[in-house]
């Protein structure tokens, strides 16, 4: 059964959203300025930085004139994963995104909050797809499944009970509404498997036979996918093995150095999406 239709429908109200923006940035963003500042000035940084009574923006600026670094938020997250609440935010964080590639060669780890994973990871996602479907009405891709490629919660901390520490995706995927289960592949033990020699087989035998319309992850990780799928099936493209495939949602590196590597796999019909989506937040689409 095709269940595009009903998606259109629902995440039309998205777009809808996102348009009556226009022209009203400012306002916005003040908008939700203040409701993170409502949600801040109950945290033991906020007290301490003084931002305990700042509702405006002008004040914000003022009592932060310059970027925080991660150096000095270091201390404070690590408080978080060993379970204080109220620090950085309100209540106790359970999952952090490991970043790598900071400049003082250490992992970085972002609390990824109740909050956060709603109204933006979750939130971003959704507007990818709502915006996809304004975008191509001739789409189908609730008539078969989204195949994810997420990484894994391997990491060098000693945590306690409840606490996940790992990628972003690993994240993402670990919470995902129940419901999103039923169009996506593969199933979660498999997607958050840590070794890539056993992952890769994994993958390749768990989209055996899957009508799979949509795929979405880093390219360079999905490329190497793709081209063992194929491999295995004996063809020349992956719309031999998914006649239905029509778009890749990529982000967290460019695609400009894999175009011409998917352009041998796949059909010039294949649509690209590209998501600006970190471990920080969901920025754009």
């Amino acid at each position: 059964m095709d269940f595009t239709p009903f998606a259109r429908a629902l995440f039309g109200r998205r777009v809808n959203a996102s348009r009556s923006w226009t022209g009203h940035t400012r306002e916005v963003q003040l908008s939700e300025l203040e409701r993170l500042l409502s949600s801040l000035r109950k945290t033991k940084w906020a007290a301490g930085k003084g931002l305990s009574e700042v509702r405006t923006y002008d004040e914000y600026r003022t009592a932060l004139p310059a970027t925080v670094p991660y150096s000095e938020l270091r201390p404070w997250i690590m408080r978080m994963i060993e379970g204080e609440k109220d620090v950085l935010w309100p209540g106790t964080t359970r999952n952090f995104a490991q970043s790598s590639g900071t400049s003082d060669g250490k992992s970085k780890y972002i609390p990824v909050t109740r909050e956060s994973f709603a109204r933006s990871h979750y939130k971003g996602g959704a507007d990818v797809v709502a915006h996809y479907l304004s975008l191509y009405p001739d789409s189908r891709i609730f008539s078969g499944k989204s195949f994810i490629l997420g990484g894994s919660f391997a990491n060098e901390l000693n945590l306690r009970a409840g606490v996940k520490v790992g990628d972003l995706s690993a994240n993402l995927i670990d919470n995902i509404n129940p419901v999103a289960n039923l169009f996506r592949i593969p199933s979660k033990q498999v997607a958050l498997l840590e070794d890539w020699s056993v992952k890769l087989p994994a993958l390749v035998k768990a989209a055996a036979g899957k009508n799979i319309t949509n795929i979405s992850g880093v390219p360079s990780w999905f490329l190497t996918v793709l081209k063992q799928i194929i491999a295995q099936e004996g063809v020349s493209s992956i719309h031999d093995v998914w006649p239905n495939l029509e778009v890749f949602f990529h982000g967290g590196i460019s695609m400009a150095p894999y175009h011409e590597q998917y352009s041998h796999i796949t059909s010039p019909k294949m649509r690209y999406l590209e998501c600006y989506n970190a471990s920080e937040g969901f920025f754009a689409l």
